[in-house]
């Protein structure tokens, strides 16, 4: 049984209400968890405003029947202590931004000797970003097995929230971003990220809830929060041109047959702020359909905007709308421009000596292998971008002398993020079970590189213009 199996079948035993999404979000974290990695080539997965936003909470906790009153608390700045233990991670880079630009919650629950707590809240238009710590006074149950990194399953084993604002449900189907770690047995600490697919107003009430992992398994655990965004702190460019255009072009196969291609997508908002960059799609999505994707983004200066990766849902019922992240625009960006790509999705290997470093070939939009730190139990490569970049991959393989991937013993899988701050892709291999012989024979690396035949549709490019 796999972990969201497990998951729903023990909110089904439990009697614990299922909330509208919960099916979405679980598929969606599963098919984007890490793959065990193979020597084979990756195959794809998968009205203009001005704001200024800051956080003020009036947080209450929820016990049974009765709310305390709740305790106002305002602060636009301030230490997250999540931060502060040396290790480097998917958000360390937007440190500052997220400390400055925060508010410091506080509340707690204990659930069957587990201790859920609500450490700090940072928001703009894009995301929600909650700061956590669970703790016990006995070892905490971790998801998953010895073999598998760490981070993954600190990962498996933290809450997962949903919300609702002013009492309606927060669609926050797609992707669920946390991250996580065990600061020792007993203590996690993870960030989660809610998205946002539309604007929240100045003022609401805010329901933060999860149905607990681990031992916090005895129903809801419920946060209740009052939010107040009006004073100014994080400045946040918002527009929602609520644009439709079309994208129309003729795929061919490598058997030589066609498809042709028409697609009808919306541009709802596209947001930049200190704390996230996004643009947020949707479109009418029925059958077999899968959401379109097919997209660069460029800004005014001609600079291309790497693109995240992203959880992608689809719809049968009204419109399917997902967010997308993107780095590279900041405060001086006038225009962001969505232009269309014609692309097979093909990529080639790219093989070296481990010091033939910087790889890379004469493609004109891919990635460059930049360093190679290789360990007993694992290697960390970084690679930067150039060109028009469909979305982050840090696929890679370790070789040996003649260029043939090695497979490790028992396990061998890979992640990797975007450092936010500089573009880089940090990827890591693991192989927390191989051997000395195996690790001597390392001795190249090969990676995937975007096959060179991707085409931008010029001709039905949208540029949205910023505030």
């Amino acid at each position: 049984m796999t972990v969201d199996e497990k998951i729903k079948a023990r909110a089904q035993r439990e009697g614990s209400p299922v909330p509208d999404g919960f099916d979405e979000r679980m598929d969606a974290l599963m098919r984007d968890l890490p793959a065990q990695t193979a020597p084979v080539a990756p195959v794809r997965k998968r009205r203009a405003s001005r704001t200024a936003v800051c956080i003020g909470i009036a947080a209450a906790l929820v016990v049974g029947a009765a709310a305390a009153a709740p305790t106002v608390i305002q602060m636009a700045q301030g230490a997250i202590d999540y931060f502060h233990t040396g290790r480097a991670g998917e958000y360390t880079a937007l440190q500052t931004e997220y400390e400055q630009f925060n508010a410091a919650v506080g509340a707690s629950k204990t659930v069957d000797g587990v201790t859920l707590t609500i450490n700090n809240i940072a928001l703009d238009d894009s995301y929600m970003s909650i700061f956590f710590t669970m703790s016990s006074d006995t070892p905490l149950d971790q998801v998953g097995t010895n073999s598998e990194p760490e981070s993954w399953r600190a990962g498996w084993t933290a809450p997962v929230f949903w919300a609702k604002v002013n009492g309606k449900e927060l669609d926050t189907t797609g992707e669920v971003q946390n991250e996580a770690y065990f600061v020792d047995d007993y203590t996690l600490k993870g960030v989660h990220r809610l998205t946002l697919k539309e604007t929240l107003p100045e003022q609401f009430d805010l329901l933060l809830y999860t149905s607990g992992t681990s031992r916090l398994n005895e129903g809801d655990i419920q946060f209740e929060l009052s939010v107040d965004k009006s004073a100014v702190a994080v400045e946040t460019r918002t527009v929602e041109p609520e644009q439709d255009f079309t994208v129309d072009y003729v795929h061919t196969y490598e058997d030589g047959s066609t498809n042709a291609i028409h697609r009808t997508p919306r541009i709802e908002r596209l947001s930049i702020s200190p704390l996230s960059a996004t643009i947020t799609l949707s479109e009418k999505v029925s059958g077999d359909d899968f959401p379109w994707d097919g997209f660069v983004l460029r800004d005014d200066k001609g600079n291309f905007l790497l693109r995240l990766p992203a959880g992608m849902t689809s719809s049968t019922l009204g419109r399917s709308v997902n967010v997308f992240e993107f780095i590279g625009a900041d405060e001086t960006t006038k225009s962001v421009t969505l232009i269309p790509i014609k692309w097979s999705y093909h990529a080639h290997e790219v093989k070296g000596a481990l010091d033939s470093l910087p790889l890379t070939d004469d493609c004109k939009n891919g990635v460059t292998l930049e360093t190679l730190e290789v360990g007993a139990d694992r290697a960390v490569a970084t690679f930067s971008v150039r060109g028009a970049v469909w979305e982050e991959n840090g696929q890679f393989n370790l070789t040996d002398a003649d260029g043939n991937a090695l497979s490790f013993n028992k396990f061998a899988a890979i992640d990797s993020y975007t450092d936010r701050e500089t573009g880089k892709i940090i990827a890591t291999l693991y192989y927390p079970d191989a051997t000395e012989e195996e690790v001597s024979k390392i001795a190249g690396v090969s990676f995937w590189q975007p096959d060179d035949d991707l085409e931008l549709l010029e001709d039905q490019a949208v540029t949205i213009d910023l505030p």
